[in-house]
């Protein structure tokens, strides 16, 4: 149900309340797969957020933070197309379609999402260096954060993330 409302509310271009995110993860959390552990992925998005994972009693082994600067966010997200057809993903730089512009599984036209358009993705980078970068202050004052560069390799960020998992799992 929380989910439907979540969605509905999205679809009318709303923003989630923190209450209804913080009973999402709250109610998801309580099920049998995560009584070992889990990863939260995008959450918490703020502080506020962060605060009632502790009111919990729900506590972090580690955050992890992986930075890239607001530029090269920019360019990537403004090298990603879509396909208009299939949805196959390409990136003007790293996936690139063998024409330009179309389609290599069905010849379909390549777009840019809305989400990808350099204007959104500003606005968007304004939203979390205002709501949620405080949390690097938050997580790292509780001895728990760790910062990953971004700006590396697929592979060397995947094996710096496992190491510092492997750190904490002893």
């Amino acid at each position: 149900e929380l989910g439907k409302e979540a969605k509905a509310i999205m679809a009318s271009g709303g923003l989630v309340s923190d209450e209804i995110i913080i009973a999402m993860v709250k109610e998801r959390i309580k099920k049998d797969d995560c009584a070992k552990g889990f990863i939260l992925d995008g959450f918490p998005r703020t502080v506020p957020q962060a605060k009632a994972l502790e009111d919990m009693k729900i506590e972090m082994d580690l955050v992890i933070s992986i930075e890239v600067s607001d530029e090269s966010i920019i360019k990537r997200m403004g090298g990603r197309r879509l396909c208009s057809e299939c949805g196959a993903s390409y990136h003007t730089e790293h996936i690139p379609p063998k024409k330009e512009g179309v389609c290599d599984t069905c010849g379909g036209a390549l777009m840019i999402r809305e989400d990808d358009k350099p204007e959104t993705v500003i606005s968007r980078l304004e939203v979390y260096h205002k709501q949620t970068e405080p949390l690097k202050e938050f997580y790292s004052e509780r001895g728990k954060l760790v910062l990953v560069n971004g700006s590396d390799t697929i592979e060397n960020i995947t094996a710096e993330i496992e190491k510092k998992l492997e750190s904490i799992r002893g």
